[in-house]
């Protein structure tokens, strides 16, 4: 029985029991008070139905959520667009999660709209197989050769750069091969021996040319012979042809990080990542090859490096940091958040005229890469929009180019449109504009200052005052004249 199923019964089970218990306590409620009339349904025994029916229901939602989520956990690596160093530009589009496929016209005749998912053009570059062959023709003959009859190479295999195409020769034990005669007829039932029964495009008038394999070197480690020894059959890795119909083999038919890691799990067999990835400088995985660069699609660790990935990767850090460290040292994250990198791409489109929720919502966040007394409040002043600024499009006296409400500076008024508020609950709003100066003119009582307090009432005997005073009492003479005057309790 399959674990849905399982789940299912024992979900009804629970029903059942708990009904029976739920009306045991019921009667017994009833006959604590006398029982209530026939016909009225207690209120609790109804509560209690509801919240084993909510449980129940969880449960199987969460057995079907299970089933469905584990049925494909393997990371897909994917082969994004050229770019340059994914530590200079990280973030790159993932294409949509394909499901499992067939390569055939056959197999995909059995599963109608189903398309060959991309092979990684990173890992594995294009390559060029001008052949006409088909393996489910050989493999279904009567005295059918096995894949090392062919490829007799891979046995003993160590390297992917290794080229494991049968030569002419292994094809001439069962073709006839002759080149000085590439129409050779030969009698029926046997195997062709013309050219162009195998090479594409063959022109009988330009005799000796054909099309050439070009295999580009793959940017892997497999050594065919390690696996061997291990007792695996090749349809392990490859598939099953015949069952796929498959005819010319292509990059199509080379392992995927899923079927890698049936068996690299960390626990059966080394689960490393440059166990077959190629490794840089300093161990980490080579993510940057002449065809583009290899990003997380998200299905191993949940952190698809898309484009929110840049302002949400917090929790990925946070959860599997020695995960992250696979491709970046720690000076990748420490350039960034530092500061010392500000990736043009990190905002989006049009971000200048909408950064002013951002930055009253979280400024916080906005300090991780900006100083707010050199670039918020230098960036504003250019722009015009400070009062300290030359040709500031905003005037106090003009109530039609005002930026704070009517109020907002009257001495003796406290609310929600006065500043007094607006400072006390973030003050960091006041300073994306104003610099301490434009405070210090009127609170100072300093010579030169209007000596307006910004404390409130009864200020001096708080604690507040004495938790300021404590923690930084120079702070107090920006606008108290003498330490004698900054004292806390009467």
């Amino acid at each position: 029985m399959s674990g849905a199923g399982r789940a299912d019964e024992a979900g009804r089970a629970r029903v059942g029991g708990a009904g029976a218990t739920g009306a045991g306590d019921a009667g017994a409620g009833d006959a604590g008070a006398g029982g209530d009339r026939p016909g009225v349904v207690s209120v609790s025994r109804i509560a209690r139905s509801l919240a084993i029916l909510f449980a129940v229901f969880a449960a199987m939602g969460s057995v079907i959520w299970l089933v469905g989520g584990f049925a494909n956990t393997a990371d897909v690596a994917w082969a994004g667009p050229p770019v340059g160093d994914p530590e200079a530009a990280p973030g790159q589009l993932l294409p949509d999660l394909f499901p499992d496929w067939m390569s055939s016209p056959a197999a995909e005749a059995r599963a109608p709209g189903m398309t060959a998912p991309p092979v990684s053009e990173v890992i594995f570059p294009p390559q060029s197989i001008p052949l006409k062959f088909s393996h489910v023709l050989h493999l279904t003959l009567a005295d059918a050769p096995t894949c090392s009859d062919c490829h007799r190479a891979a046995e003993g295999s160590m390297s992917a750069l290794d080229n494991l195409i049968p030569t002419e020769q292994v094809c001439r034990d069962c073709h006839a091969i002759e080149r000085a005669r590439p129409d050779k007829a030969v009698p029926a039932g046997s195997p062709p021996a013309r050219c162009d029964a195998c090479h594409v495009g063959y022109d009988p008038s330009a005799p000796g040319l054909v099309a050439r394999v070009d295999i580009p070197t793959p940017y892997i480690k497999f050594p065919h012979r390690t696996h061997v020894a291990a007792g695996m059959d090749c349809g392990a890795c490859h598939g099953d042809f015949v069952a796929r119909g498959v005819t010319l083999a292509t990059r199509s038919e080379l392992p995927k990080m899923a079927t890698c890691r049936a068996c690299h799990d960390g626990r059966r067999v080394a689960g490393n990542c440059t166990t077959c990835h190629l490794a840089a400088a300093g161990g980490t995985v080579r993510t940057v090859y002449p065809n583009g660069a290899l990003v997380p699609s998200g299905t191993l660790r949940g952190a698809a490096h898309d484009l929110g990935f840049r302002t949400a990767h917090s929790a990925a850090a946070k959860t599997d940091p020695d995960y992250c460290k696979s491709c970046h040292r720690e000076r990748f994250c420490v350039d960034c958040h530092s500061g010392a990198v500000k990736p043009f791409d990190f905002h989006g489109g049009n971000y200048v005229a909408l950064h002013a929720l951002d930055a009253r919502r979280a400024s916080m966040d906005c300090s991780a890469c900006h100083r707010q007394q050199s670039f918020c409040v230098s960036c504003h002043e250019r722009a015009g929009v400070t009062p300290a600024s030359r040709g500031s499009e905003f005037v106090s006296d003009d109530p039609s180019r005002r930026f704070h409400p009517a109020g907002w500076a009257d001495e003796g008024l406290m609310g929600p449109d006065h500043h007094g508020f607006a400072a006390r609950r973030n003050i960091r709003t006041c300073v994306s504009c104003h610099r301490e100066q434009f405070c210090v003119d009127c609170h100072s009582g300093q010579p030169g200052g209007m000596g307006i307090s910004p404390h409130p009432p009864g200020f001096a005997l708080s604690r507040s005052c004495r938790s300021l005073r404590a923690r930084n009492p120079r702070m107090c003479l920006r606008c108290h004249i003498s330490p004698d005057e900054v004292r806390c309790g009467g």
